[in-house]
């Protein structure tokens, strides 16, 4: 163990994620954008502070394929502080990255251009040994590939499909034999694996989705597998580690309950101690409030009161019958919420809607129009009182219709 090599395991960065926020007025950078930066910066310490040999960044670094300068400007800062200490910072490009031109450049390809020390970029399927402090270890990647570029054969969908399944498999497989195998080797990727839970990605994914067995990483040229892609941190499978790191901060309300972190990797040869560090994220928070059997603002604010929410984003989900509506005092209510929470991402109403006016089931079309007012009156408990004298002016009106269309 005193031989090992330490690396840190993330990806899907997705610097440029601008959702529930608003631009900070002395910097101009939108407040989701240093969410995301200053978690990037805890991990840039943490591997800093804690020896480690190699980040690799498992694809996705940013939320578009043509980023903003400030976006890039922000993103290069951190790479070069870990450059400027000696750590090996290795790039896969993911589904975000990739243009559908095929030989257009990436966002982060620029970082080979200008040879960052101790920087690697790839954007097609490689071998590469990473010189570090504590010895070297080889890097297997399988960066995300377009579909157009796979050539995949079949007529159909899925055989289109199932095509691009095994053309991917090969690809590991080819690299699995040619690597060295006396080295500590990680192979990375960008792709689901069948059984994945995704989280939101599914939402933002750019393209069409391939999954990938299982098998197709579980191999024992490998020492630990670490996957991007997914954003819900998993692991799935022990032997090797098959590992999805998440993604480093939420990128919606899917994401509410989940830990958002890194992996951190011992790896020797034949052997993978990890575990997961959280990081310190914004919190995502839906408050859901029934307000069916009482007064709609009162019950909503006793709800909000006693929360903290200073750094929250967040959602109200208010169930109310359609009579209540004026009663939410929905301004009083967004205001109360502004003054709590860092955002306000929206309020939702579940609208019960009051069917009271609808056909009684017991009245059927058999009935004449007497004796379907008859049904609905004799079977309202509120009408009780007053029944007899409901029926009688109904005869009395129906009468009167009945003379007019003699006439």
């Amino acid at each position: 163990m005193d031989k090992s090599v330490r690396v840190i395991h993330t990806g899907d960065l997705h610097i440029g994620v601008q959702n529930y926020g608003r631009l900070e007025s002395d910097t101009g950078i939108h407040t989701r954008l240093r969410d995301f930066l200053n978690t990037f910066d805890y991990l840039v310490e943490y591997a800093i502070d804690n020896d480690v040999d190699a980040v690799l960044i498992c694809g996705d670094i940013f939320k578009n394929r043509e980023p903003n300068t400030t976006q890039q400007r922000e993103f290069a800062k951190r790479i070069k502080k870990l450059s400027d200490t000696g750590i090996n910072v290795y790039i896969i490009v993911g589904n975000h990255d990739v243009h559908n031109a095929p030989h257009k450049a990436t966002s982060v390809e620029i970082y080979d251009v200008v040879d960052l020390p101790n920087v690697h970029v790839r954007r097609k399927p490689s071998i590469d040994i990473l010189d570090t402090k504590h010895g070297p270890i080889q890097v297997i990647a399988l960066p995300y590939v377009s579909p157009s570029v796979i050539n995949a054969e079949g007529t159909t969908i899925e055989e289109l499909s199932l095509d691009m399944r095994k053309k991917l498999c090969d690809i590991v497989d080819n690299l699995a034999k040619k690597a060295y195998t006396d080295l500590p080797t990680v192979l990375m990727s960008h792709y689901s694996v069948i059984g994945a839970v995704p989280g939101s990605e599914r939402s933002i994914m750019l393209g069409r989705e391939i999954t990938l067995p299982l098998s197709c990483f579980a191999r024992d040229e490998f020492d630990y597998v670490a996957l991007g892609h997914i954003h819900k941190h998993q692991v799935m499978g022990e032997e090797p580690p098959v590992v999805y790191c998440g993604s480093i901060d939420r990128v919606d309300f899917n994401e509410e309950e989940d830990k958002k972190g890194f992996v951190i990797v011992e790896l020797g040869r034949g052997y993978a101690d990890y575990e997961f560090v959280e990081l310190p994220t914004r919190p995502f928070k839906t408050i859901y409030v029934d307000t069916t059997e009482g007064d709609p603002f009162q019950l909503v604010e006793d709800a909000i009161t006693p929360l903290q929410l200073e750094d929250a984003i967040v959602k109200l989900k208010v169930k109310i019958n359609s009579n209540q509506l004026p009663d939410l005092r929905e301004g009083d209510v967004y205001r109360l919420l502004r003054d709590k929470a860092f955002y306000v991402a929206g309020i939702e109403k579940d609208i019960i809607s009051d069917k009271s006016h609808l056909r009684h089931p017991g009245i059927t079309e058999r009935m004449d129009i007497e004796e379907a007012v008859t049904e609905y009156i004799d079977k309202k408990e509120e009408y009780e009182a007053i029944k007899d004298d409901l029926l009688r002016l109904n005869s009395k009106l129906l009468a009167r219709l009945r003379e007019e269309d003699i006439v």
